[in-house]
């Protein structure tokens, strides 16, 4: 069974202090490949993180502003990213969070509409962030389109919510959140999603999986997450696995030479 840890912030430091071990026990559950977000507004975390991924095969970079940073934003690291878009498998994290609210909901859509632009303009699609914004969402999507292929990072909204990303072509990424037990929206979301349109990743150092809770997340915890996909969905594990990895491959691997961890 091989693994695609969709989304990993492995050079924050609870994972990066000890990032070898992360790495290692990755392997060991199978997970072959990790998407790490670069997510500014210092051109040097996108510098380093693209750095950690020619140095470390398997491991595929996405940048962009946070809408936690929106208010922070600089056109030095936007421009930044849009020339290191050849080495890039996606623009993100991305999106509107009106649940914490760190930057004014206006900066936040601004900066959210111009990086979706850029993203378009340099044929990347982008992984989206969005908490409590949805409806928002959407509607910006509907203004400034999103390629193909694009992606629901951490999904928290509901299975109709789900069904207008998937009219809009994009994959579903599904965290620990899945397994919460009072997440049950978002398992019904999991239930309804495509096999073919459906990801899964940890968002570590974040949301580990139910079986691990109280423990700093990490990419090998994310077979926990596919297992309890598969519970709940009444699927194979292996054949939901392999569907994943496929879908993984198509969204965040093949530009990026669709190497493994070894």
């Amino acid at each position: 069974m091989k693994l695609h840890d969709t989304h990993a912030h492995l050079l924050f430091p609870a994972l990066a202090d000890r990032l070898e071990q992360v790495l290692d026990n990755a392997r060991r559950a199978g997970v072959l490949r990790i998407t790490v977000p670069a997510l500014g507004p210092d051109p040097a975390e996108l510098a380093r993180t693209l750095d950690f991924a020619a140095r470390t095969p398997g491991i595929t970079v996405i940048a962009g502003v946070h809408p936690h940073h929106a208010s922070t934003s600089t056109q030095v690291f936007l421009d930044a990213v849009s020339a290191s878009a050849d080495r890039l498998v996606a623009w993100g994290e991305i999106g509107l969070d009106f649940h914490y609210d760190f930057s004014p909901r206006d900066v936040q859509a601004a900066v959210f509409a111009e990086q979706l632009d850029r993203a378009r303009t340099a044929g990347l699609p982008v992984a989206l962030h969005v908490r409590e914004a949805h409806d928002e969402t959407l509607a910006l999507l509907r203004e400034h389109p999103a390629s193909q292929g694009s992606i629901v990072h951490c999904f928290t909204g509901d299975a109709k919510t789900a069904e207008k990303y998937l009219d809009l072509g994009f994959f579903i990424s599904f965290s620990g959140i899945v397994t919460f037990p009072k997440a049950l929206e978002v398992q019904e979301a999991a239930r309804m999603v495509p096999a073919d349109r459906l990801l899964v990743e940890t968002d570590a150092p974040y949301l580990a999986p139910r079986t691990h809770r109280g423990r700093t997340c990490e990419p090998a915890y994310v077979l926990d997450t596919l297992l309890a996909l598969a519970e709940l969905r009444g699927d194979e594990p292996g054949a939901l696995a392999a569907a994943a990895w496929d879908n993984g491959h198509r969204a965040l691997a093949a530009r990026g030479g669709g190497l493994e961890l070894t």
